[in-house]
């Protein structure tokens, strides 16, 4: 398989596994003490693509009890993760187009030889 082709498909698998992670983070956002996560993308020696994922440890919104205790609500930011699904949804959607151009190309140069 072309090395374009590895890159891409790694590159759908480790934003598939950033969209989990915000998935998860937003299905959590109002879960006491929950603390979020946050995937890193990094690129491997051959242009591939690898997902890492981290805590997020940053305390969250401290809320009043009844009671004068307080309470630590979730550190995640609905409208960061909102964005986060955005634009990891085109960088789907411009990996899923590379592999679909670099089909298009060999089926073209099949057709020219054969």
């Amino acid at each position: 398989m072309p090395l374009s082709v590895n890159n891409s498909i790694s590159a759908l698998h480790a934003l598939s596994t950033k969209q989990s992670v915000t998935a998860n983070n937003i299905a959590n956002s109002e879960t006491r003490e929950f603390k979020k996560s946050t995937t890193i993308l990094e690129e491997n020696l051959n242009g591939s693509v690898s997902a890492k994922i981290q805590a997020v440890n940053t305390p969250g919104t401290m809320i009043n009890q009844a009671d004068g205790s307080l309470e630590e609500m979730s550190n995640v930011d609905f409208i960061q993760e909102t964005t986060d699904i955005i634009t990891t949804r085109h960088a789907y959607e411009a990996n899923l187009k590379a592999l679909k151009i670099s089909t298009a190309m060999k089926d073209t140069v099949l057709d020219l030889i054969g």
